[in-house]
């Protein structure tokens, strides 16, 4: 995929007319309500409930039956990320289903203790930033006349798939979700050719086709299945065609074979002005950069992806770990700053989690990925820790192993926060110091610091500007993350404290990485100056750009996506912390 400048792209979009991929749907403009919404779907509209509805015995202030049995189920499984992903109204983390500027409005359990009946007993469920509706999306139809109705009726829209969103850009209240979790494709191809492109021998690649609703976890069972390496996200359920791939798509392989947007060749999107598109490098290419890296659910609905894949790729794991206490644990950070530049040129991918690390390399041998670690592993073993070097013959043997038993903690709320560390700085002993500073501090407020070790290092992209992601990316070792949270019973001020806790430390990180960025899939929702931070200032302006081509009547509003106005947040459950 070669390199391309982006006002070009603009340039001749605005002068080409744009390549249809249109599907017969009728008169779908003639859409002006939920029931003829509903009678041209046939009948896959549907009410949206609180995934802990079945617990209380007051929803929206009416008195309702509990259900003994399905209560049972959603304590059972309130941590359950596969359970949660099958429930159209159920989100991964609370911030997504309450109504974060107003705690009366939501309705959670105590993820502590699900069971708790001092949670639900003589409590009201109240729908919170949930949608009203969902739409069971089955084809292009469907979502080109749900388009029709929110541009009639003025509903707002959200796409859906498994519910792994921080900032809450698949939920908002009052809204209809277009659920793509049935949309589950799944094609390989030895020679694929985007469409439109030539068909010449280097231009045919080994990739696998991905409908909307298909998750990493199938991605990987399915790749492994053909002898092949796909990229996704360090979830089971995660979707690989949704808001991970739009914003960047960071891998711990990635490290060596580039983010999920540089790997994706092409996507089918329903656009909404009403388009059935085929973006790819030689068609739509301005909407094609703008789908990698400009972020979900912001410039249309993708129905399915591909993605280039690798062959069978054999590895080599390195899992180290000790009890730390504060000082030691310092101790190890220093080591991870010191090593964090020659780690990345030599192909390492992971993560760090307080003293303790799981990484993985597809280009080093089981003799040098050791001679590579030695010193985090000589300190963790003379601290009495555990060091486990293993090979595995293909990534999803890594995946079952460490993937799965690792899934980040789900059904609470966890407010995300983050910031791209720059090789400049961690090459610098000024921005290491500045640095050990900042993990001091966290340390000593009795948190463990979380480094997702995930950047195109080894990879590097064919030319300038290729995808609309940050480009901090690309000169970038680490993620920091700087998350926090609240409790499912936290008061209104409670709440507050925590996003200016959040909203500090972004400060402090900023003001060490001085042009840098940040993910916006994983960063403080509240950061100012966003557009800058989560794309940079050019990037933004030729997204907004495309954005207004494709969506000129902003049907696709979420939370300081591109397009997002400030009078935007008086519709929001976010305006309380807003900033």
């Amino acid at each position: 995929m070669a390199g391309r400048n982006c006002m070009a792209l603009l340039l001749l979009a605005a002068l080409s007319p744009i390549a249809s991929h249109a599907a017969d749907c009728g008169d779908a403009n003639s859409i002006k309500s939920l029931d003829a919404l509903n009678n041209s779907v046939n009948g896959r509209i549907h009410v949206n409930a609180p995934f802990s509805l079945p617990c209380f015995s007051s929803y929206e202030g009416r008195a309702v039956e509990p259900d003994a049995a399905a209560c049972q189920a959603v304590q059972d499984n309130y941590a359950s990320p596969t359970f949660l992903t099958e429930y159209p109204g159920a989100y991964m983390n609370y911030q997504d289903s309450m109504c974060s500027s107003d705690p009366t409005n939501q309705c959670v359990l105590d993820n502590t203790n699900p069971a708790d009946p001092l949670a639900y007993v003589g409590k009201d469920c109240r729908q919170g930033d949930i949608p009203s509706h969902y739409l069971e999306v089955m084809d292009v139809c469907d979502i080109q006349a749900a388009f029709s109705f929110s541009r009639s009726s003025g509903t707002p829209v959200v796409v859906k798939n498994s519910g792994h969103d921080y900032l809450s850009h698949s939920s908002q209240k009052g809204a209809l979700a277009l659920r793509t979790r049935h949309l589950q494709k799944l094609e390989y191809h030895h020679a694929f050719v985007p469409e439109g492109c030539s068909a010449g021998e280097g231009d045919k690649y080994l990739a696998i086709t991905t409908g909307a609703g298909v998750n990493c976890d199938q991605a990987y069972g399915f790749a492994d299945e053909n002898n092949v390496t796909i990229l996704c996200a360090y979830s089971e359920t995660v979707g690989i065609s949704g808001g991970w791939v739009q914003t960047a798509g960071h891998s711990v392989l990635s490290p060596v074979y580039g983010l999920g947007v540089d790997r994706v060749l092409e996507f089918h999107v329903v656009t909404p002005n009403g388009q059935d598109l085929i973006a790819n490098a030689c068609q739509n290419q301005d909407l094609f950069w703008a789908l990698r890296g400009g972020g979900g659910g912001t410039f249309g609905v993708v129905m399915k992806s591909t993605h280039l894949v690798e062959p069978r790729i054999p590895m080599v794991t390195a899992n180290i770990a000790f009890t730390s206490n504060s000082t030691t644990l310092l101790e190890w950070m220093a080591i991870m700053l010191e090593e964090a530049a020659p780690w990345a040129d030599a192909g390492w991918g992971g993560h760090i989690t307080g003293s303790s690390l799981i990484y993985v390399n597809p280009i080093l041998s089981m003799d040098a990925a050791k001679k590579s670690m030695k010193k985090a592993s000589d300190y963790a073993t003379s601290h009495g820790g555990s060091v486990v070097f293993k090979h595995f013959d293909s990534f999803y043997g890594f995946y079952e192993e460490y993937v799965v038993t690792n899934a980040a903690t789900v059904g609470n709320t966890r407010l995300p926060g983050s910031r791209l560390i720059p090789r400049s700085v961690l090459d610098s002993e000024d921005g290491r110091k500045a640095l050990m500073g900042f993990l001091e501090g966290i340390i000593a407020a009795g948190n463990s610091p979380y480094v997702p070790v995930t950047m195109p290092t080894v990879y590097k992209p064919d030319g300038d500007n290729t995808t609309s992601t940050t480009p901090a990316f690309y000169s970038s070792l680490w993620e920091l993350g700087i998350g926090s949270t609240w409790a499912w019973n936290s008061t209104l001020e409670q709440r507050l404290v925590a996003v200016e806790g959040l909203n500090n430390k972004t400060a402090q990180l900023e003001a060490i990485t001085p042009g840098g960025g940040a993910y916006m899939n994983e960063a403080n929702p509240f950061t100012p100056g966003w557009q800058e931070a989560w794309w940079g200032k050019e990037n933004y302006a030729s997204l907004l750009a495309i954005k207004n081509r494709y969506d000129p009547d902003r049907l696709l509003r979420c939370w300081r996506c591109v397009g997002w106005e400030e009078s935007d947040v008086q519709d929001s459950c976010f305006k309380a912390f807003n900033n």
